[in-house]
């Protein structure tokens, strides 16, 4: 069994399935220590415990910061007001109302610093994170009881570490109890559930525990849809507390895996995978390679979901991630991006950018290291004299008051210059992470390459070989 917690609470603690698509407004603040923007993107999440969704109409966000968004129906979401992001559970007719806040430490990228939500009223994320909070402090402190006796400091207490061990459970236990018992959702319950199984992975339970857990909780009923259980980010996380990493198991049969791909045989693939999963039905199976492909999607799990029929709820979360991972990397093909142009104009790439190929610096102002390698990018231009491209300084500044600073150090009037804003939609599209950040785009719209040096690191000379000869 391979124990992936954290990532898997991170994922639980604000997560729930789809689950109706009656409109609900939500009141809610939004308070930031730098001007607060006034749009909040929104991402509703399709696919939680893969963290696959789809982009919604934006909130916006009044001076004061306060907003009223019109959430589509209850369900997880993703908001967010780059760099800060904010994973937000929404209830059926939700009576609380929401704060939005940054991180306790300074982002350190343009897109998905987590940041603080807090709901006002009775809301299940507070004892959900309370729980959470109570099982970091446990594992603390037995790590600091483990690094005591190690060194020998509490060797003359023996039974220190078991007791310690057993006051922690019982103080889970106790905590826990109360949750599932007050619970009145199934995706509450999964939630309480899979915290608990997050628990016993981490405390180091048999096998055999975990398997019994699992059929204990509202997560393990064999007459449970699969479509139900990848709805609910508690039931599948839950499911991979108990069964993921099964690649990792020394009963794998590597060359038998391979095998079985090549005379596409069901049973020989569940044999060399080993273990339980010898006598598992065909959607365990997929739930099994759906894992793999989420930590670590390679040739073989390409060959097994292009090889084997398997249930089409599998495969169409199969198919999101295949998706959602080609966004933003080499031969992505970006599409019409749409932008202000210097006179308050909304235009397009497509509409401003004739030539074939379009080389893009993005920046933003108030770095100094981007203004230095903006006047780089211009000598770079004039170097290569191209006419088969279009050079292009994109601004993602969060306000026109930074977009205006960012126009002053246009040098000519020639140089194209456009404005998206502070757009997680285009950052994601990009695959941009940091600025200044340069991104090539090819004769058909497709990012030509990532990790382009930055003008002052070898931009020219990369472009030269990537090029067409003129």
């Amino acid at each position: 069994m391979h124990n992936r917690s954290l990532r898997i609470c991170l994922i639980a603690v604000l997560a729930v399935a789809n689950a109706g698509w009656s409109q609900l407004t939500i009141e809610g603040t939004l308070q930031l220590e730098d001007e607060s923007p006034s749009l909040i993107h929104v991402k509703r999440i399709d696919y939680p415990a893969l963290q696959l969704g789809t982009w919604q109409e934006e909130i916006l966000v009044n001076e004061a910061g306060g907003f009223q968004w019109n959430a589509p129906g209850e369900g997880l979401y993703e908001l967010v007001a780059p760099p800060w992001s904010w994973m937000v559970w929404v209830r059926p007719e939700e009576p609380s109302g929401l704060h939005l806040s940054g991180g306790s430490s300074t982002a350190r990228r343009l897109l998905g610093s987590p940041g603080r939500s807090t709901w006002t009223g009775d809301h299940p994320t507070q004892w959900m994170d309370s729980l959470v909070g109570l099982q970091r402090r446990a594992n603390r402190l037995r790590a600091e009881a483990l690094v005591l006796r190690s060194s020998g400091i509490a060797i003359q207490q023996r039974d220190s570490l078991a007791q310690l061990n057993a006051e922690l459970a019982a103080a889970f236990e106790s905590q826990w109890s109360r949750a599932i018992n007050g619970c009145t959702s199934e995706w509450e319950c999964d939630l309480a559930w899979q915290i608990k199984l997050n628990e016993a992975a981490g405390s180091g339970q048999a096998q055999a525990v975990m398997d019994s857990l699992w059929l204990m909780s509202s997560m393990g009923d064999p007459n449970r849809t699969w479509a139900s259980r990848l709805a609910s980010p508690g039931a599948y996380s839950g499911w991979l507390a108990v069964h993921g990493g099964w690649w990792l198991e020394s009963q794998v049969d590597w060359e038998k895996l391979n095998e079985a791909v090549f005379t596409a045989n069901m049973d020989s693939l569940a044999s060399a995978m080993g273990g339980r999963w010898k006598t598992v039905d065909r959607a365990e199976m997929a739930a099994a390679w759906l894992d793999k492909a989420m930590d670590q999607p390679d040739a073989l799990v390409r060959s097994v979901w292009e090889t084997f029929p398997f249930p089409e709820p599998f495969v169409t979360a199969y198919d999101a991630l295949r998706e959602y991972r080609k966004i933003g990397r080499s031969g992505h093909a970006v599409g019409d991006l749409s932008w202000t142009l210097p006179n308050g104009d909304l235009s397009s790439i497509v509409e401003q950018c004739q030539q074939p190929w379009t080389v893009i610096l993005a920046l933003k102002n108030g770095s100094g290291l981007a203004a230095r390698e903006r006047e780089v990018f211009s000598q770079v231009a004039e170097n290569l004299d191209r006419r088969d491209v279009c050079w292009v300084v994109l601004s993602l500044d969060e306000n026109e008051a930074n977009w205006r600073q960012t126009l002053s150090g246009r040098r000519t009037l020639d140089e194209t210059v456009g404005w998206v804003g502070n757009n997680p939609q285009v950052m994601e599209s990009l695959g941009l992470a940091v600025v200044p950040q340069v991104i090539v785009l090819d004769e058909d719209g497709k990012i030509a390459g990532r990790n382009m040096p930055l003008p002052s690191e070898g931009l020219q000379r990369r472009l030269q070989s990537a090029l067409p000869r003129e």
